[in-house]
């Protein structure tokens, strides 16, 4: 048996559907649904990947891991702990990090299933997880363990302990709530969104006079300000270095490019929701009364659900006005697990137990379809390429290790060149080192000259690639004598070989 707390009736599919159903049981069998949508996901993630080397982003967190500070150039320090404490316990393998990122967003559709079952049960209920699991944020994109998949089971979390604080007076709740709200901040800047939304509910709920004047908003305001004071201390002395970042690459050039990049926020957010909105009006058939009474209900009940859900999707589109700031829809990943509670909650929405059985049927079978399929997706991959040279990312290390044992008999402690390959080369570099991502003192505060004239440095740079060839050389000339190479790597899958790709690899030892 998968589980011993569970009947043999959860087993079957029938069973399944009417354990989900069934208010004692609905939590366990969405476990057990959770487990088989994990083993499902890493299966595919697993081999789908199998062609290709890590993530330069995912890689990246492994950087800062090494380098343990309260802030980082891009991001909040919290996913480079997280990073740091999984590779504690597992290995430093690719399935590892595929297995972090499924863990993260399988947590994210049980704990948006908890959040959901606050407004909805019985077959509503039922259908939330699978309504869910055929958003790419819950699939595809979640296989990649980053800052906005991460926000995804914490925003659940937060909201989840939230509401759970305004019905009760437990002391619990609003420590919950404080510390879940304060991991995403710590996760990403973006979460702000997610504070304006609890901010604003206290304010128009039924509940809010007696909210008010608990403990529980000075406890969960309290929380937060603690966890979060260390990392805002180094923000001032630092001068914000990941809100310069965000004000250099995403300031909008124009209106038209402004006005671009919210058609595609917009429109993207719904499109990887398309599925989902689709399936529940093919399934469930709601009326157009239904479906007007979904979406902005402002009955004392579903009004929290509104301002939760609509607040983090529509204030941004505000705050980037006034900013000049262009937007991505895939930083709403986290703000679509209150979807299927907007779609289904209205009284007028019926939703047979027959029709979650052939949503259900109907997931399953699209999953499946997608694991069976992963093998020619590695193939696809192999022989078309992937972006920032992530299919070589193993091989460079290799070579880049060769090259360094020629130069040198010390560790090999920092990796320079473009941040994506240099990034995932890391990764695999036996000796652990730090990078000097694209030759920057910015994304790359550790990479001193004196720690370069101290540990010395191997640069690699694409063959093609001028201006990190210009930077290399720049390097070479300020250290001692080293060694520069050209080596062709080529990409081996099952016997099938990939693009061959030229490289250059400088060495520059550490200075004695």
């Amino acid at each position: 048996m998968l589980l011993p707390f569970l009947d043999r009736s959860s087993l079957t599919f029938a069973g399944l559907i009417d354990g989900l159903c069934d208010p004692k049981r609905w939590r366990r069998t969405t476990l057990l649904l959770v487990l088989a949508f994990a083993a499902a996901w890493m299966l595919y993630g697993m081999i789908a990947k199998s062609s290709q080397d890590l993530n330069a982003d995912m890689a990246e967190m492994v950087i800062w891991a090494r380098e343990p500070v309260l802030g980082y150039p891009k991001h909040p320090p919290l996913l480079a702990y997280v990073v740091k404490f999984w590779f504690a316990v597992f290995p430093l393998a690719d399935w590892a990090f595929t297995l972090l990122a499924v863990t993260a967003v399988s947590a994210g559709i049980y704990l948006a299933t908890e959040l959901c079952g606050l407004w909805l049960e019985g077959e509503k209920r039922a259908a939330v997880p699978f309504l869910l699991a055929v958003v790419p944020f819950y699939t595809f994109f979640g296989l990649k363990f980053d800052q906005n998949s991460a926000l995804i089971p914490l925003w659940a979390l937060t909201l989840w302990a939230f509401m759970r604080s305004l019905e009760t007076p437990r002391a619990g709740w609003a420590v919950l709530t404080g510390l879940a709200a304060a991991a995403a901040m710590m996760t990403k800047y973006w979460s702000v969104f997610l504070l304006a939304a609890l901010a604003l509910t206290t304010l128009f709920d039924r509940r809010r006079v007696a909210y008010w004047r608990s403990s529980a908003p000075w406890l969960t305001t309290g929380v937060f300000v603690v966890v979060v004071l260390p990392h805002a201390i180094w923000l001032l002395q630092n001068n914000f270095p990941p809100l310069r970042w965000i004000g250099t690459r995403r300031t909008a050039d124009s209106i038209l490019d402004y006005l671009d990049s919210l058609i595609e926020y917009s429109a993207g957010t719904f499109g990887y929701a398309a599925i989902a909105l689709v399936l529940a009006v093919a399934l469930f058939k709601p009326t157009r009364a239904a479906i007007s009474d979904s979406w902005f209900a402002i009955e004392p009940v579903r009004r929290p659900a509104t301002l939760l859900f609509w607040t983090p999707l529509l204030l941004p589109v505000v705050v980037s006005m006034f900013t000049k700031t262009n937007l991505l829809s895939l930083w709403n990943e986290p703000a679509l697990n209150l979807m299927p509670a907007m779609m289904l909650a209205s009284p007028l929405v019926i939703v047979p137990r027959i029709a979650v059985r052939r949503l259900a049927a109907i997931v399953t079978i699209l999953t499946v379809v997608i694991v069976i399929a992963s093998p020619l997706v590695a193939l696809i991959i192999l022989k078309g390429g992937v972006e920032n040279d992530a299919a070589y990312a193993r091989l460079a290390a290799e070579a880049t290790e060769r090259e360094w044992r020629e130069t040198s008999n010390a560790p090999l402690r920092l990796i320079a060149g473009p941040f994506p390959l240099v990034s995932s080369t890391a990764f695999y570099v036996a000796d652990r080192p730090s990078t000097y991502a694209d030759f920057s003192d910015y994304l790359s505060p550790w990479a001193t000259p004196e720690r370069i004239a101290r540990d010395g440095v191997a640069a690699i740079c694409p063959a093609q690639d001028d201006r990190c060839l210009a930077g290399m050389q720049a390097l070479i000339g300020a250290g001692p004598a080293g060694r520069r190479a050209e080596v062709t790597l080529t990409r081996h899958w099952l016997g099938l070989a990939g693009r061959p790709r030229s490289f250059v690899i400088a060495t520059i030892p550490p200075r004695s």
